[in-house]
This record gives structure tokens, C-alpha cells and sequence, in this order.
């Protein structure tokens, strides 16, 4: 007969009044992965406690079964609502539909099927009976084996879900390392009171604690949600992040272990490529791509036919560690060089032309405009042969710079260079070239760049050449150098000529020419070009007075391309 309303009742209505207060701060935040399925994990840990606080006040065997086997069922779904979360909140949630999943989900059915229909086949437990204890409906019965398998599919449900928030723990490091303990340890509470109770274990085998071992269960749900930010920042969106990164790449992307085993690839892979995500696991990438790879040289070029045609890629295989120091295996991003390798091969030939059959071909114009300039008697024919012997001048020089700039460009190569040498050897090239230019180096021989002479030479000599060969009276040149700035230095070349035009200027500055807006040569782009490559910047200011190219270089060699 009852004895009273027990406290073990209070404290299991208490804490379910107390589950149930944290379901509105989890479903303020229902738009985050996985908080949805964690406020079901709340309203099934809140029924479970309302049930067994219920089943102790009532001391009817009829009804009482009843609340024990709504207990035990709220307690298997709690088990499969954890599993999910925890998939979602770490960013599995496409293995919601796999089938070990859904596996775990039909055998939790068929254990809630048997809990349910327990009075007609008593396969879980027999011999039914009220056993009180501290003034509360207790009971006691016979455990079947079966009650026991049922128990440890719901044992196992929750052991998954506690590995992948574990797994996040090691993937994702200290940003999210104590909320992913908190809600790890979480289930352990009620894992360790359902065996004590399962097993019998204790002076008091028909107390069942599970409910109340949701307390501590839910004080670190509480540090979770409120200390560490738990929808608010979970991992699962980073693990979304990165896979959108991956696939959007626009790059083949394969993951290979250290064997060359493929692990994984994304979606441009896939596509490309035409594979199986689910066949291409496990297969050799040297065997999918019909080539054999050298993961370990760090690049290698192939040729691969992609929807029946030719291409060229280079594979770039960076290596990757496991969290414990050791040798994973490697990331192989693939590029389609086929458009680059095209456009070089077709530079390459039109710099042959500008540079030898373009220059051969002038040299003959050079040389019957000077018979011709020598033996005319019309002084009006004569005028027109130097001109045309001047206009190849010019181009024979264009070509040559041409020649000397795709050398310069093509290879940097890093050294100490004194600012001072490098100048004074540009100017007196320049000088020997244009004798009537007074040129002023007021540069200290102490400073020093980490930098290509060539490139730098390139530069100084296309600034001082552009300055003098630009003004027609007798040029007078500055160069300066600033310091005040630890990491680099500013160089800066003032002339009293007539000022670059706008117009060649803005061409520098949108970095292309069109049919309406080009320059008259390649000396502003040579200027730019070096000086980019260096890791520099140059700006142009013209007044009346004159132009100042001011060029700003690090002192340390940083190629402005990398």
C-alpha cells in the first residue's frame, strides 16, 4: 500500500522541471546544426524522468508497468536522438541515411516493439513486482538475456555518438575541445546508473537512478550551451566550411594515403574525371588516372584525356600529418596548365619573331636607309631615308629590350645587391648613351636589398632612359633613397622633362591596354613589371616641373608573384 509521497519522486519531478527549463535557450538557437535533434534529446531525457517520478507514486502492479515500460522506451529513443545529434552537430549529418544508421534505428524499433509487448511474451523480464524502497514504488523482476541485448544496442547507440564528438575533439583542437567534452561526457552519467541498475549492483537493486543521473547530465549541457557556445559555434559548420572549400576549388582535389590509395576527393574530382566517390575508395590515384605518380617529388606533370580531349595537368602533392606527428599521406591538387603551356609555346614564338626575324629584317631596312641617305642628292629624299633609319632604330631597340626583359623576367634569382653598385653601373650606361643627361645619385653605398641585380637593373635603366630620351632639352635627373622604413627601401627619380602622359599612365595603373587606351611603348611596363616582381610598388606623380617615379622595394627578397 503507498507510503507516502517519497523524496525520491520529488527529486525525479524536480529534475525534470529542470530538463525541461533548458529547452528554451536550445530551441532559440534551432537554426544551428543539430539543435533540433538535441531539443528532442531534452524532451525525451524530461519524459523519461516525469515517467519514473510517476511510476513511484503509484502503487497499482498494473498501472505501475505501464510507466516502466513508457520509461524504458523514452530511454531507448533518448539513445538514437543523441546519435543523430551528434552526427549533425559534427558534420555527418549525410550519414543519417546510411544504412548502419538506419540499421541502429530499426533494431532500437524492434527493442521498443519487445519492451511493449513484454506482457504477452515476457522475453525481456518476468515475475513483475512492486519491491518499495525510501517510501517509493519500486519494483523488481527477472532480467531476461534479451533485456540485456536490448540494453546494449542502446549502449552502443550512445558509444557512437560519444566517438564522433570525441573524434571532434582531435580534429578540431583547442576552439572547440571543452564543448565537445562537456557533451561527450554528458551520457556517461546515465550509462554508468542504467548498468548499476541493469546488473543489480548495490543494497538497492530495484533502485533505477538513471533519471536523476540527468543532473549532471544536464549541468554540463548548461557549461556546453551557455559557457562555450555550443550552437552557436559548432564544429560542424568549420567541417561544412572546409568540405565547400574542397569542392569549390574548381580544381580537381584528391586525398591519398601515403600508399597512393585514394581517401577522398571532391566534387570537381568526381566530375571531371567521371568516378564513383564510393568505387574510387581504396583504388590507387595512379590507377584511376592511368599514369604512374611520384607522390614524393612534390609536382609532376601529365596528360589526360577529359571528355575527349587532351589536357595537361600538374599534380602538386603536398603531404599531410595525422594529430600524432606521423606521416599521413598527401593532398594531390591537379591544375590544367593546357591553356598555360599553349599561351607560352605562342609567346615563345612571337618573341623568336620580335627578336630575331623582326630584328634581321630591320638591320637590312637599317642598312639601304643609309645608301640611300648616302647617295640621294634630294635633300627631301634624303630627310625621309634618315628617317627611315631612325624609326629602325627604334625598333630594333624596342626588340632588344624585348630580348633583355624576357631574359630578366624569366628567372629571378636572390642575392645581396649594394643599391649604390647597381645605380652606379646603370648610370653610366645611360650616360654613355646620352652624354648631354646630368644625372644626380645621391644614394648611401651602406644600403643593401635582398633582390635580382638583373631585374633591378632592368628597372633603374627603363626609369633613367624613359626620364632622359622623353625631353628634349638637356635632362637632368635626381635619384634619391629613403630608409626610414626597417623593411624596405623608397627610391625615387625626379626629372625636369614634360611628364609622363595621363594616358599612359592609367594603361599602367588598370593593368591592360585596349584598341582606345595604350601606351607608346614597353618602358612603363618594364618598370611596373620589375618592380612587381620584386615584391615592390612604384607610383608617378607629374607636376610642371617634372615627373618623380617613386619606387618602393623590401629589403628582403619577396617575389611580388608568390
Amino acid at each position: 500500500m503507498p507510503l507516502g509521497v517519497s523524496w525520491l519522486a520529488i527529486a525525479h519531478f524536480g529534475t525534470g522541471l529542470a530538463i525541461l527549463g533548458l529547452l528554451g535557450p536550445v530551441w532559440s538557437f534551432r537554426s544551428r546544426p543539430g539543435a533540433q535533434l538535441w531539443a528532442g534529446v531534452v524532451v525525451l531525457m524530461a519524459a523519461t524522468t516525469f515517467a519514473f517520478g510517476a511510476s513511484l507514486l503509484v502503487f497499482d502492479r498494473g498501472v505501475r508497468l505501464l510507466f516502466e515500460m513508457a520509461a524504458l522506451t523514452s530511454l531507448v529513443w533518448t539513445a538514437v536522438f543523441f546519435l543523430c545529434f551528434a552526427l549533425t552537430y559534427t558534420g555527418r549529418a549525410h550519414l543519417l541515411h546510411s544504412w548502419w544508421v538506419r540499421g541502429l534505428v530499426v533494431a532500437q524499433g524492434i527493442g521498443t516493439a519487445l519492451i511493449l509487448s513484454n506482457p504477452i511474451h515476457q522475453l525481456l523480464w518476468t515475475d513483475f513486482r512492486l519491491a518499495p524502497a525510501f517510501g517509493a514504488a519500486t519494483v523488481l523482476y527477472d532480467k531476461e538475456p534479451l533485456l540485456f541485448a536490448v540494453a546494449g544496442v542502446t549502449y552502443l547507440v550512445v558509444g557512437i555518438g560519444i566517438v564522433m564528438l570525441v573524434e571532434t575533439v582531435a580534429s578540431y583542437g583547442p576552439s572547440y575541445r571543452r564543448q565537445a567534452i562537456a557533451i561527450a561526457v554528458t551520457p556517461l552519467f546515465p550509462v554508468v546508473a542504467s548498468l548499476i541498475w541493469l546488473l543489480g549492483i548495490g543494497p538497492y537493486p530495484q533502485l533505477n537512478l538513471v533519471a536523476l543521473s540527468f543532473l549532471p547530465h544536464l549541468a554540463l549541457d548548461v557549461y556546453a550551451l551557455f559557457g562555450r557556445d555550443m550552437f552557436e559555434l559548432p564544429p560542424g559548420l568549420r567541417r561544412a566550411g572546409e568540405r565547400a572549400a574542397l569542392d569549390e576549388l574548381g580544381s580537381p582535389v584528391f586525398i591519398v594515403a601515403d600508399d597512393g590509395r585514394v581517401i577522398d576527393a571532391n566534387s570537381t574530382a568526381v566530375r571531371m574525371f567521371d568516378v564513383d566517390p564510393d568505387a574510387a575508395l581504396g583504388r590507387r590515384l595512379g590507377d584511376l588516372l592511368g599514369h604512374d605518380l611520384a607522390m614524393d617529388a612534390g609536382e609532376q606533370r601529365v596528360d589526360l584525356l577529359v571528355g575527349g580531349e587532351r589536357q595537361t595537368f600538374k599534380l602538386v602533392f603536398s603531404p599531410f600529418e595525422t594529430k600524432s606527428g606521423l606521416h599521413g599521406g598527401y593532398t594531390v591538387i591537379m591544375q590544367d596548365v593546357t591553356a598555360e603551356i599553349q599561351r607560352k609555346q605562342r609567346l615563345e614564338v612571337l618573341n623568336r619573331i620580335l627578336r630575331h626575324n623582326l630584328r634581321n629584317d630591320l638591320n637590312v631596312v637599317q642598312l639601304h636607309a643609309q645608301e640611300l641617305e648616302l647617295t640621294l642628292t634630294d635633300p627631301e629624299r634624303r630627310d625621309r631615308a634618315a628617317t627611315i633609319e631612325d624609326i629602325s632604330d627604334e625598333l630594333v631597340d624596342l626588340g632588344e629590350k624585348a630580348r633583355w626583359a624576357a631574359q630578366a623576367l624569366e628567372d629571378v634569382s636572390y642575392h645581396s645587391v649594394g643599391l649604390r653598385d647597381v645605380l652606379d653601373d646603370v648610370i653610366r650606361d645611360v650616360r654613355a648613351s646620352h652624354p648631354d643627361a646630368e644625372v644626380d645619385l645621391d644614394v648611401r653605398e651602406s644600403l643593401t636589398l635582398h633582390t635580382d641585380p638583373e631585374v633591378l637593373t632592368l628597372v633603374f635603366t627603363s626609369v633613367l632612359e624613359n626620364a632622359i630620351e622623353h625631353n628634349d632639352g638637356e635632362p637632368q635627373v635626381s635619384v634619391t633613397a629613403d630608409d626610414s622604413d626597417p623593411d624596405s627601401l623608397r627610391i625615387r627619380v625626379r626629372d625636369d622633362g614634360p611628364g609622363i602622359p595621363e594616358h599612359e599612365r592609367r594603361v599602367i595603373e588598370d593593368g591592360g591596354e585596349t584598341a582606345l587606351d595604350h601606351g607608346s611603348g614597353v618602358g612603363l611596363w618594364l618598370i611596373h613589371w620589375g618592380v612587381t616582381l620584386l615584391g615592390g610598388d612604384v607610383a608617378f606623380d607629374v607636376g610642371q616641373s617634372g615627373t618623380t617615379v617613386s619606387i618602393r622595394l623590401p629589403t628582403t627578397g619577396s617575389t611580388g608573384l608568390d
